[in-house]
């Protein structure tokens, strides 16, 4: 005999639905599952991504006031130890000046250049006659030509950075009455290695 079946197989979509059914919903669960990790993953990346270039930035920014706070430091050292250079080289060419004796001075200022960093160094007289120089073209034209007038009447030794690591140290020469000179000395600054 052959059995009727009451409930003959449905088919089609419908009919697979009703097959499947448990296999298709674990499916379905398995994809959404997938696809939350998917975009958690993502959204976590991308927010350590944003948190790793933020703090790549402030380092940055940290480094770069360091390196300012460090330049500043570095001038007002420079400033000083220039200032403090031009003390007893005023009371050598004060000497000097006194006994007329500008070839040694013309010696100092030799030697001067020598040294690393000095680019330049002029002697005037006190009515602004240059009387010695590094630069020989220079002999016996104004101070004033060079630099600025006030340095001839300035009576304080004066450092000035005139660009980043250039320096003009002003020395006035003073005797025992009057002034003599002035003396002027161009020196660039070693150069900072920590920008690099």
């Amino acid at each position: 005999m052959t059995e009727i079946n009451p409930n003959p197989p449905e088919t089609g979509a419908r009919g697979i639905w009703h097959r499947h059914r448990l296999a298709i919903i674990v499916a379905l669960i398995g994809l959404v599952i997938i696809g939350w990790l998917s975009v958690s993953k993502g959204i976590a990346v991308r927010q350590a991504q944003e948190a790793v270039t933020q703090v790549q930035d402030d380092v940055t920014a940290q480094r770069a006031e360091w390196v300012k706070q460090a330049e500043v430091r570095q001038a007002e050292i420079v400033k000083q130890s220039l200032s403090q250079f031009g003390v007893p080289l005023a009371w050598a060419i004060r000497r000097e000046m006194m006994g007329g004796n500008l070839d040694q001075v013309d010696q100092y200022v030799t030697d001067l250049v020598k040294l690393d960093g000095f680019e330049g160094v002029t002697v005037a007289k006190a009515d602004g006659t240059i009387v010695v120089a590094s630069d020989r073209r220079h002999l016996g034209t104004a101070f004033g030509s060079l630099y600025a007038e006030r340095y001839l009447t300035a009576e304080q030794i004066t450092a000035e950075e005139t660009a980043p690591g250039q320096w003009l140290l002003v020395v006035p020469v003073m005797g025992l009455n009057a002034r003599l000179g002035t003396v002027a000395i161009e020196y660039q600054a070693p150069p900072s290695t920590l920008g690099e």
